[in-house]
């Protein structure tokens, strides 16, 4: 495994091990809560459980880094959409659109470098 995809994996689980740790962070960062067992087990299900089956899936298949890049970077394409109907996104956006483009590069870039003869 490379460096661009090991990167890509600690960054998944990191967001997976917190979220499914201490899930009142996740909404609390846009300013939110979660306020009933049933939100906090979403937030352990899409933002726990996801992440840390990404984080295993690039450990196990480095080359799947293409497709996890992909999905990353439709995350941070959904949310530059977003203007659109929101108007320019608040500086907290702007560092996530960053960061999981950020994250899909390096995710694309690593999958092609493992999948690639040496």
């Amino acid at each position: 495994m490379n460096r661009l995809i090991a990167s890509g994996a600690a960054a998944y689980a990191g967001l997976g091990v917190a979220s499914f740790l201490k899930p009142d962070v996740v909404p609390a960062v846009i300013g939110y809560s979660a306020p009933n067992a049933d939100t906090r087990t979403e937030i352990r299900a899409v933002y726990g459980g996801l992440p840390l089956a990404f984080a295993a899936s690039l450990v196990a298949v480095p080359a799947s880094g293409t497709a996890i890049g992909v999905a990353t970077a439709g995350m941070a394409a959904g949310r530059a959409a977003s203007a659109a109907f929101e108007g320019r996104p608040s500086l907290k956006m702007a560092g996530f659109i960053a960061l999981e483009a950020a994250v899909a590069t390096a995710l694309v870039l690593g999958a092609r470098r493992a999948s690639s003869p040496a």
